[in-house]
């Protein structure tokens, strides 16, 4: 009897014990891709923050608080590391904002960085009607977040495998669909139990202390695929290095050959669809006599790609700007010629022809606006003299090209 009754005080004071813990107030604040501060005005922050403010003032003013358990978590989108980081620093935004806002001491705050929300995305894909589900359930459920060979070099992953399922399709769909909830911070204020008093029940928004991810060792059953699959990562361009052959070759967009023009391009590539390529040309010749050619110029010019696979293969389209110098004497009289300053700007269309992941030819034009200072000199030793001044206003073709490149970057796919 005495055993019987001391087990229920015991079991008693442990359920009265675990309801003490539980979270009766929550909310859920939300962040832009990549950033850390607390932003009220962003979604629904402003309307979050006042009211879970409001509740942890008013409980710390009856000296009732436990604890407010911070927690943070960024979408996989992004370096792992990175990700890590920005994790970290947007609990401490928060953990701030919190201080900063309630004179609550900053000992009663418990800060939990989460990394990438795992946990949350498997919730979001259950629940939805995504293409695809099964299969990134799957995923989630049984990848591990790394995958190493023998050597200890990764290999693969959960979050390349999300990217690479049904060519990216589902993992497109989930950046547009599902990310943009994933980059949040979770705020849950504790309350102690008042004496002789049921602790409230937990609002029905409030989460779990600890993640529902499947973030752990896969099921024994499943094992690490080999090494054999580093041979299908698509290779991605990171930047490119090229030369125009046709400036070489003497040939000019007006197909007037002049001389060869020693060029070169580099090009980065920035997002799935975007790149930026920017161009130096340059040629300093003397023949003898009274032959002279000199011209410098230099462009940039972005670019949109038609097939957004972040390979950046075949068309593209562009808008460049154009600015330089040059200065010609064509022999006619010795020392006489022209010289000024040019400027231009269009469009661009081309492609990129690929030979292999990193070798290639491209292929493209100009059309636009040219506007030339021209400047014609004559040559009295021991001076020059300006004969006349005027400007060429060009509309049409403007450049062409036919470039062979090197690319940089990562992985190694040999289909095209």
């Amino acid at each position: 009897m005495r055993k019987g009754l001391f087990l229920l005080i015991i079991g008693t004071f442990m359920l009265d014990s675990a309801r003490a813990q539980q979270a009766v107030d929550s909310m859920r604040i939300y962040y832009p891709f990549g950033y850390r501060y607390v932003l009220p005005d962003y979604r629904t922050n402003r309307r979050e923050l006042e009211r879970f403010i409001g509740s942890v003032q008013e409980a710390f003013r009856k000296d009732i608080i436990e604890r407010v358990v911070v927690r943070s978590g960024t979408s996989p989108d992004g370096m792992s590391e990175a990700n890590e980081r920005l994790s970290a620093r947007r609990a401490d935004s928060l953990e701030a904002y919190v201080v900063r806002r309630t004179g609550l001491p900053s000992e009663l705050i418990e800060k939990r960085s989460e990394g990438i929300a795992w946990g949350m995305l498997r919730d979001r894909v259950a629940q939805s009607d995504m293409p695809y589900r099964d299969e990134i359930l799957q995923i989630l459920d049984y990848t591990p977040v790394w995958i190493f060979d023998d050597r200890g070099r990764i290999i693969d992953g959960r979050k390349k495998q999300l990217m690479d399922l049904r060519g990216g399709v589902p993992y497109k769909y989930m950046v547009r669909e599902i990310f943009p909830d994933l980059r949040s911070s979770i705020a849950v204020s504790l309350y102690l139990k008042q004496t002789g008093q049921p602790a409230p029940e937990p609002k029905r928004d409030t989460l779990p202390e600890t993640p529902a991810a499947p973030d752990h060792e896969p099921k024994p059953a499943v094992r690490a695929p080999q090494p054999t699959v580093s041979s299908e990562t698509p290779f991605r361009p990171l930047l490119a290095v090229k030369t125009n052959l046709l400036y070489w070759a003497t040939v000019m967009p007006d197909f007037n050959s002049y001389t060869f023009v020693p060029n070169l391009e580099a090009e980065w590539f920035f997002a799935d669809r975007w790149s930026l390529a920017g161009t130096g040309n340059f040629a300093k010749w003397g023949y003898g006599g009274a032959q002279w050619f000199g011209i410098s110029s230099w462009s940039l010019e972005p670019r949109w790609w038609l097939k957004g696979d972040g390979r950046f293969r075949w068309f593209y389209l562009g808008a460049y700007g154009q600015a330089g110098d040059y200065d010609v004497q064509d022999g006619s009289t010795p020392g006489s010629g022209y010289t000024g300053n040019l400027w231009g700007a269009g469009l661009s269309f081309g492609a990129a022809i690929p030979f292999s992941d990193r070798f290639g030819l491209e292929i493209g034009i100009r059309g636009g606006y040219r506007h030339a200072q021209v400047k014609g000199y004559s040559y009295e030793a021991p001076d020059y003299f300006l004969n006349v001044e005027t400007a060429d206003d060009h509309w049409g073709v403007t450049g062409i090209k036919a470039s062979v490149y090197y690319r940089f970057g990562r992985g190694s796919n040999s289909s095209k």
